[in-house]
């Protein structure tokens, strides 16, 4: 009779467990806020530099706390309100061995319970995307080849501009991730000088540490 009871308790726990997670399942597909949305669009659009790391299988090539200056383009459909295109241009850190033309469409949607535990205060949303496309070189950006297993899944908060976001190249290990931030938008103006300097500070880290 005990094991009889032992089985009931745990099947109600299974049952409560699966019922939450379809719940949050379908909260975060439900839309996000049409006045949250509009900030979302408005501010999150066009040329925006970030802060980022990089790693080659798993390895840091950005090397300095401060991160890479990567310049972002967020392309919103005009159709979906809730999708938008981001795409990274010509991304490359110091002696990477390789240049990184990449694109992905994501969906806006809200957070789970558990997010939300994270990422406390109103204004939060959350985008997510898979398999993108990378092209040769930003003239040959029509002539895509799709990445496979590539994906995109980050944080915005419409509020405060806050960020973070992880790209998953899919490619010889390659990932980037922009570590939370608050963006500025006034770096696309100071872009080049601020990647000079970037790589300026690189070369002098790595011979520092003996670096090659």
């Amino acid at each position: 009779m005990k094991k009889i009871k032992i089985i009931i308790l745990l099947s109600y726990c299974l049952l409560g467990l699966c019922t939450s997670c379809s719940s949050d399942e379908q909260i975060t597909k439900e839309n996000v806020p049409e006045e949250s949305l509009t900030k979302v669009r408005e501010f999150l659009a066009g040329e925006i530099v970030l802060s980022t790391k990089a790693t080659l299988n798993g390895v840091d090539k950005t090397l300095l706390k401060s991160g890479c200056p990567t310049k972002f383009r967020f392309n919103w459909d005009e159709t979906d309100k809730r999708v938008c295109e981001i795409a990274l241009l010509g991304f490359t850190v110091g002696k990477m061995g390789m240049v990184i033309n990449f694109k992905c469409n994501v969906q806006v949607m809200q957070l789970n319970s558990w997010e939300k535990d994270e990422y406390k205060g109103d204004g939060w949303i959350k985008f997510e995307g898979k398999d993108g496309s990378t092209f040769a070189t930003e003239s040959t950006e029509g002539i895509t080849a799709t990445a496979k297993g590539s994906s995109i899944k980050g944080y915005y908060n419409a509020n405060t501009h806050q960020i973070n976001f992880i790209v998953d190249y899919n490619m010889m290990n390659v990932r980037s991730e922009c570590f939370m931030q608050i963006i500025d938008k006034t770096r696309i103006s100071r872009y080049e000088e601020e990647l000079k300097q970037f790589e300026k500070e690189l070369e002098e880290y790595k011979k520092e540490h003996g670096l090659s």
